[in-house]
């Protein structure tokens, strides 16, 4: 089947085949623990606007095709809603930097609790480059607002993950 879609080099048309064939070849080059469609159309086709359902499932397609990446069902990531979301495989082993600097998503996992140094833990459901979005867990209880605290600050440096 032929899709159309716009991209940054215009509009292009193309069969679904060679949009999973492109989706696979981005989801194997992706050092990240969760991926899923949307994503691969932002960042890897740089996308305009919101895919047609044809398109996602050509990408969820190249995911699975990939053979890197398990689906896990529905996930919610903070700019994309509850979609249908992958585990990769080969985490373990994906790099961690890049040109010699610790990239910040694999510093911190999202859904995970964190004490800092004063002794608060923090739940991060949503970790970004800029910043992670946390709430603080007291007696088995979210309490207060919601913090926004820099990924690489001293206090996140300092920050130990609790299970």
């Amino acid at each position: 089947m032929k899709v159309t879609i716009r991209t940054p080099q215009g509009v292009q048309t193309l069969t679904t085949d060679e949009i999973a064939a492109r989706s696979a070849e981005l989801a194997k080059a992706c050092p990240s623990e969760l991926l899923c469609a949307f994503r691969v159309w932002y960042e890897g086709f740089e996308g305009y606007g919101m895919p047609t359902r044809d398109v996602i499932s050509a990408i969820e397609q190249g995911i699975s095709d990939s053979g890197c990446w398990t689906n896990v069902g529905p996930r919610r990531f903070e700019k994309y809603g509850v979609v249908n979301a992958y585990t990769n495989d080969n985490y373990a082993s994906a790099a961690k930097d890049k040109d010699g600097n610790p990239m910040v998503l694999h510093q911190f996992h999202a859904g995970a609790k964190y004490q800092g140094p004063d002794g608060k833990i923090y739940w991060i459901p949503v970790v970004e480059v800029f910043d992670m979005r946390c709430f603080e867990w007291k007696d088995g209880k979210f309490v207060g607002n919601m913090v926004e605290i820099d990924p690489r600050s001293d206090y996140a440096r300092a920050m130990v993950e609790v299970k």
